[in-house]
């Protein structure tokens, strides 16, 4: 009902007693002259976004032009005129002049508290170096920026080291210095170096057993070469000072602002221990966490009750938090594929650079019988399980664990997901849909490489390197895929994060590699394994909420769901797939709140590497180092402190 109110009612009204033709003309005069007042008009939104395309993602794949947002809760989806109603004086309004809107990215597997520790480190970016070249970036580039004076006991640290046939002893390290420790810490996460001081302070010794799910590597003589591999890595990272608390979430801020840049916002950090809760619970506290968090615990294959109950104990600590969640549990089943690490769980084995069979088959870091027992109680318990998996073989057991606590326990809906899955046999597709399995997948990886081919393809039958990132097979088997970044695991010089959710959808929907540096620029990795771009967006939205029982809040663009938006200056649906990665994020929307403006990031990030490091690395590496990407699968990797899973 539309009524229409004048400074002049005097004419349009009935005499009235002058004490109530005063009080109206007050009223009147507040109203600031004649206006249209709908007795229906709805309250005023604080944010709108108009002029664009709005891809709603949600069930009938709705687009709209326009959203309106009252606070944290979308109250509007539709045209621009449907919309107006909801402008007031102290709405704000974006104008997207045709710009794209999605519902914000979710990164289903990543490692931001991890991968902020390393933003404060020496890194060499995973530039393919030579043990002199680490040795000489370190004496010209990592002391002699160190803060002074140097703290009593600090330990020299280099982080993402490019593994690929990369050799260095204890004795090599000594010549970066033989009075303090010094680590290299693997860009793949199962591997490590340290010098004699290092081993010492470890009491790494001759007589030192090998750790479950480690190796350490010894030369003719039995004693420690200073080469680490996945859990040896723990014999070194648990002695290495650790930061303090407030040093934590100082950078934990940091890299929570370079992931809202990516679109970003909620993540599942796949290896997240009570130490990590503590930072993003002091983020939340002090009002700047601004994600939603999902917590896949750090746990040990044990059929142990301590352990069952000191995970439901997390789980409940934090039920009732509005943006964290502690109701996955992260297993760590095998290791990596490449040389020469090679401790990914493989039904066959590796081969030798003849092309013969050897007698490794990586990593079987578990007993099949603990393994049934520990995956059907965590089921009976409601958790997600969420377990790395890059060989096949490991793949099929958990499938076989899962199987079994159906059968004991019934279906359930606790949505368990199996991640990376580099190497999946066909066998085994088809079970993803049957158990409910959910294939979080980490597709920016799913391009010819260093780490796809070199490292890789010569130690594989040929018919098994065939289903290396498997994707489109999953999904016409009926497996839901969805998609993560496995951060801090790539980098590139000037780029921490170089694996965000549109270059993974474009390697996704290409299977080609996209950059001019690489040897195999242009070329494709099992093109018949592509996803189109429609299925990867839903793979970074829709799919992934319900993954990390998020649906309900977010996902799509919905009326009264939660308003965690992403504005994207092209829309990826309409862009040709081998150029999605040139897509900009203009604006991440968190709880309503525009967290990230592409128009107001200064020139330079703070996160990014310096371009006197880079332009240093670039030497050493002997070529323009600005489109290598490099693989970091310390996601994957070992049960150490800088290990990430």
């Amino acid at each position: 009902m539309r009524f229409r109110f004048c400074l002049r009612f005097r004419h349009c009204l009935a005499p009235a007693r002058a004490g109530w033709l005063v009080a109206a003309a007050a009223a009147a005069a507040v109203l600031a002259g004649c206006l249209d007042w709908d007795l229906n008009r709805p309250e005023a939104a604080t944010l709108v976004l108009r002029g664009g395309q709005v891809r709603t993602m949600d069930a009938s794949g709705r687009t709209a032009t326009a959203v309106a947002v009252r606070g944290a809760r979308i109250v509007a989806v539709g045209s621009d005129a449907e919309v107006a109603d909801y402008i007031g004086h102290d709405t704000r309004v974006v104008e997207l002049g045709g710009r794209t809107v999605l519902p914000g990215f979710i990164d289903s597997h990543i490692h931001p508290v991890m991968g902020a520790e390393r933003l404060a480190q020496c890194s060499v970016d995973g530039v393919p170096l030579t043990v002199d070249d680490i040795v000489a970036y370190a004496l010209s580039d990592c002391l002699p920026n160190e803060p002074q004076p140097v703290p009593e006991g600090k330990w020299i640290e280099i982080v993402n080291v490019n593994p690929t046939n990369f050799v260095a002893t204890a004795t090599d390290l000594d010549r970066i210095s033989a009075t303090r420790p010094v680590a290299l810490h693997g860009i793949d996460g199962h591997t490590e170096w340290v010098n004699t001081r290092a081993l010492a302070l470890a009491g790494i010794t001759s007589a030192t057993a090998d750790p479950p799910g480690g190796q350490i590597e010894r030369d003719a003589n039995g004693n420690p070469t200073g080469f680490l591999k996945d859990a040896a890595q723990g014999l070194v990272d648990s002695i290495i000072p650790p930061l303090t608390l407030e040093q934590r979430v100082a950078l934990a801020q940091q890299a929570l602002d370079l992931v809202r840049s990516k679109g970003i916002t909620a993540v599942q950090d796949a290896w997240a221990g009570e130490s990590t809760l503590e930072v993003y619970d002091a983020l939340a506290a002090a009002g700047t966490l601004k994600m939603r968090v999902r917590a896949a615990l750090m746990s040990d294959i044990v059929d142990d009750e301590a352990e069952y109950q000191r995970l439901l104990g997390l789980r409940a600590k934090y039920a009732a938090h509005p943006l964290i969640q502690a109701d996955a549990v992260k297993i760590f089943s095998d290791g990596v594929i490449e040389y020469p690490t090679q401790t990914a769980a493989m039904t066959r084995p590796y081969l030798d650079a003849n092309g013969q069979a050897t007698a490794n088959y990586g990593g079987r870091y578990f007993d099949q019988a603990v393994l049934n027992r520990y995956v059907a109680r965590l089921d009976k318990e409601g958790f997600t399980i969420h377990t790395h998996s890059i060989g096949d073989f490991t793949t099929h057991a958990v499938l076989d664990a899962l199987g079994v606590a159906k059968q004991a326990n019934g279906t359930s809906d606790n949505r368990h997901q199996i991640a990376h899955l580099q190497i999946v046999d066909p066998a085994d597709f088809a079970r993803f849909k049957a158990l409910g399995v959910v294939a979080n997948m980490q597709l920016f990886w799913a391009q010819p490489d260093e780490y796809s081919i070199d490292a890789v393809q010569p130690y594989l039958l040929p018919e098994t390197h065939r289903y290396m990132y498997p994707a489109g097979s999953l999904k016409a088997a009926g497996a839901t895929l969805v998609g993560g970044s496995d951060w801090p695991v790539d980098a590139a010089p000037g780029d921490p994060m170089p694996n965000t959710p549109l270059a993974a959808t474009q390697i996704a929907a290409t299977r080609t590699n996209p950059f001019a540096g690489s040897p195999y620029h242009g070329q494709a990795l099992h093109a018949e394994e592509a996803v189109p771009v429609a299925d990867m967006i839903a793979a970074y939205t829709i799919n992934a909420a319900r993954a990390l029982r998020l649906e309900a809040k977010v996902g799509s663009i919905e009326v009264g769901k939660l308003a965690d938006l992403v504005v994207l200056d092209h829309d990826p649906i309409e862009t040709p797939a081998a150029e999605l990665m040139q897509i900009g994020v203009m604006q991440t929307v968190f709880n309503g709140e525009i967290v990230y403006d592409a128009a107001q990031v200064e020139a330079g990030s703070i996160v990014a590497r310096t371009r006197h490091a880079a332009e240093t690395l670039a030497r050493l590496a002997g070529a323009a180092t600005g489109h290598h990407i490099a693989r970091d699968h310390a996601a994957h990797g070992g049960h150490g402190q800088h290990a990430v899973h």
